[in-house]
């Protein structure tokens, strides 16, 4: 049973004004003429989007929180290009996932999201790497997929 009630306050003085109640409620349906009307502004506004206003970023491997987008110019490298060895400057070895950067801009052992890359580790730095620049790691440069640009990239929580 659902029971209906509107009451009125006069002064210091609450008088029931309408009591009413319903013995059963059989169907309820919106009017036809309610709806959701979207704005044209949410219309250009993604997941992503979304996402980020949060602090999070959609990974393959999940969703993360950010501290820090960053737009920098990304290159690659591997452990054969020239001033380059096997170790990092942080010890790791060189490869996919370590990447060299500016330690003043982005501290070493810093995690990170790059897109079109995926999950790095700042791990090593670089004599050509200063500011907003970064060195992507590969195993092999031969077989690495990335060329050389700007990429907005997230500096994980």
């Amino acid at each position: 049973m659902v029971s209906l009630s509107l009451v009125g306050i006069y002064g210091n003085q609450t008088n029931a004004v309408l009591k009413g109640s319903l013995a059963r409620l059989e169907t309820f349906s919106l009017p036809a003429l309610i709806q959701t009307i979207n704005s044209p502004a949410a219309a250009d506004v993604d997941d992503d989007e979304i996402f980020e206003i949060q602090g999070l970023v959609k990974t393959p491997e999940g969703v993360l929180p950010f501290a820090q987008k960053l737009r920098v110019f990304a290159t690659s490298y591997d452990k054969t290009c020239p001033g380059c060895n096997e170790i990092t400057a942080s010890g790791l070895p060189t490869g996919y996932g370590v990447v060299a950067v500016d330690p003043r801009v982005i501290p070493l052992g810093t995690k990170l999201f790059i897109p079109g890359y995926g999950l790095a580790t700042a791990g090593d730095t670089g004599g050509a790497i200063k500011g907003n620049k970064i060195d992507l790691g590969f195993n092999d440069i031969k077989t690495g997929w990335w060329r050389a640009r700007f990429v907005e990239i997230y500096i994980l929580k």
